[in-house]
């Protein structure tokens, strides 16, 4: 957990991004937008299944509500068209995720899939949901 802190605090020096740790290590950080709007997004470190650790990054677009097939299958027709992550359902959640190799990463790639999840989360929750909730 100590490289990945010092990761974080680098790139939180370099880039001028404040980050929020909170009890379990977990991180978060929102990104504003020149259109008054923002995003929230969560980050985690992680093991992949053969214990390669990993960065997690999540960003919730909105609470569903029940009967939405066609949005569900929408969010999926999306996710082939995303460049960095994926729509996911987290509980009732609709959220946008992206996973980095902790090994593989350097602050550009860290930062190009921070500010990308952000940015996209942001124009799904505006497109999807109809407001700046997160």
């Amino acid at each position: 957990m100590e490289v990945f802190d010092g990761f974080i605090s680098a790139i939180a020096s370099e880039f001028k991004i404040r980050f929020h740790k909170d009890a379990a290590g977990s991180y978060t950080t929102n990104i504003e937008f020149d259109n008054d709007r923002s995003q929230e997004v969560l980050i985690t470190l992680a093991k992949d299944e053969s214990g390669d650790r990993i960065i997690n990054y999540y960003s919730v677009i909105g609470k569903l509500k029940k009967d939405l097939c066609e949005l569900y299958k929408y969010c999926l027709q999306l996710n082939t068209t995303l460049d960095y992550g994926s729509l996911g359902l987290l509980n009732d959640t609709l959220v946008l995720r992206n996973t980095i190799l902790l090994k593989d990463c350097d602050p550009i790639r860290f930062m190009k899939s921070l500010t990308y999840l952000a940015a996209k989360a942001d124009e799904f929750e505006e497109l999807l949901i109809d407001e700046n909730i997160y």
